[in-house]
């Protein structure tokens, strides 16, 4: 990615906005990740557990959290990731944050066709999809800032009151994530 980024004619904002989850995320440099990623990983030492147990399922958490196991690129063990999905016309999307860096995508690349998802109490064998259009990857972006507007300022900075689509520049934010869909099999 461009760190130099210039902005597509008539555009004024540029996400993410500095001091947001994404931001610190895409410039991240150091051998340190940031303490809220810290925090995340710690959590999902309990979240996995609980979640294949089928326990915070028994509570509803199946609505916005699946767990993804994937088969490890270098170490060919199983990986499990408890991740926050939204739910577009029947197709499950992930995105993530890391972009190309996250572990469980690199997993993804290396071996498509073992991947497991558990969906709430369902459990299947996905069609895995990575979205590599620039295009698509800013129509969701979009989807998420019209939908989930709050997260959308959580995440990368968004402000409903004040910011317009029409002035974003949401480029460089999809250059960076990396969305993955994941469809039923039929």
């Amino acid at each position: 990615m461009n760190e130099a980024h210039s902005l597509s004619p008539g555009k004024k904002i540029i996400l993410p906005k500095p001091d947001t989850y994404f931001y610190r995320l895409m410039h991240y440099r150091g051998k340190e990740l940031p303490r809220s990623y810290k925090w995340l990983r710690r959590l999902n030492k309990i979240v996995v557990p609980l979640y294949r147990l089928r326990i915070l399922p028994f509570f509803g958490i199946g609505w916005i959290i699946l767990m993804i196991t994937t088969i490890g690129r270098r170490t060919g063990k199983t990986r499990r990731n408890p991740l926050e999905f939204h739910k577009i016309n029947g197709v499950i999307h992930i995105a993530a944050a890391r972009g190309e860096k996250t572990d469980w995508v690199r997993n993804i690349r290396a071996n498509p066709e073992k991947v497991r998802v558990q969906v709430g109490f369902r459990n299947f064998q996905p069609k895995v999809e990575i979205v590599e259009e620039i295009s698509e990857k800013v129509k969701f972006i979009e989807w998420m800032i019209k939908t989930i507007p709050r997260e959308a300022e959580m995440g990368f900075g968004w402000n409903s009151k004040e910011d317009n689509l029409d002035d974003t520049d949401l480029t460089p934010l999809a250059e960076f994530m990396t969305i993955v869909r994941l469809h039923k099999p039929s």
